[in-house]
């Protein structure tokens, strides 16, 4: 077992000593508790400091989360304004149509007017054509005019209950009767689609004046399209000297890669359904 430790002697002697002195005179005692005080003063001071940083950790992370949740407010907020923008800028752009469309006829025989929307592109490769919103039960029928308040787009040729297709004029298979807007020439022909985005007019007798910048517009032989309705713009002339015909080469007034908000023309005004859509037709009634 092993021995218990003693207290040397010279120590007990020390210690008793100390008391004494502690409790025969008062000031050693105050200057032993000011040491002591001066001696945990710091460790106190930096034990407050730490609680008080402690304190202020927790507070700045409680405000952290309050912006947070600000900010995501901020962001719900901005993202719905930007939405009502955009919504606003296309009810604008709605109504310039309108406002155009209302100075278009008061320049073309336009009838009854359906608003549609283009809501796909013709998948196949060569063809230029466009799906619409609108079908039957809007009125729509076969081989009817399909106009922007820029001019002419093309014509419906596939007619569903709710959809419908449209042939763009830009098609190879596409034909329009027109002539130039120019009071001293009234040169008249057919414009084809090229295919690649353009137009070009054939079958002007070379007699008929025509130059680079001359305006196109229907004729309104056919039975199809109303006249006065816009085609394009002639970008070149060419001429050959063994030909009774010369042609020219067309940039269409529509951008038909971008073409989004247009109108089917149901009817002319003072005329029926039929002779927009030409003998033999059976016409829906328009909405």
């Amino acid at each position: 077992m092993r021995a218990r430790q003693t207290v040397p002697g010279w120590a007990a002697v020390g210690i008793a000593a100390l008391a004494v002195l502690l409790i025969l005179v008062p000031g050693a005692a105050f200057q032993a508790e000011s040491a002591g005080l001066r001696v945990l003063a710091p460790i106190e001071a930096a034990l407050t400091g730490t609680a008080n940083g402690v304190s202020r950790l927790v507070e700045n992370v409680a405000q952290a989360g309050d912006l947070a949740a600000q900010n995501r407010q901020y962001r719900e907020d901005v993202n719905r304004l930007q939405a009502t923008i955009v919504q606003l800028r296309e009810l604008e752009l709605e109504n310039q149509d309108l406002r155009r469309l209302l100075d278009l006829r008061e320049r073309a025989p336009l009838g009854s007017l359906l608003s549609v929307n283009v809501i796909a592109q013709e998948p196949l490769t060569g063809v230029q054509a466009v799906s619409i919103d609108r079908g039957s039960d809007q009125g729509v029928a076969v081989n009817q005019p399909v106009i922007s308040w820029r001019g002419v787009v093309g014509r419906t040729i596939e007619v569903r209950p709710t959809t419908s297709k449209v042939l763009l004029i830009t098609d190879v298979n596409s034909a329009v009767s027109a002539r130039i807007q120019d009071p001293e020439s009234r040169a008249t022909g057919s414009i084809r689609g090229t295919g690649d985005g353009r137009l070009l007019m054939q079958f002007v007798p070379r007699t008929d004046a025509l130059r680079a910048g001359d305006t196109a517009i229907t004729s309104g032989i056919g039975g199809v399209f109303p006249p006065g309705l816009v085609i394009g713009r002639v970008l070149q002339v060419r001429q050959r000297d063994v030909e009774v015909f010369q042609e020219a080469l067309v940039e269409p007034s529509v951008d038909m890669r971008n073409a989004e908000r247009l109108y089917v023309v149901l009817g002319l005004s003072g005329q029926g359904v039929g002779s927009v859509l030409g003998p033999g037709s059976s016409p829906n009634p328009s909405r």
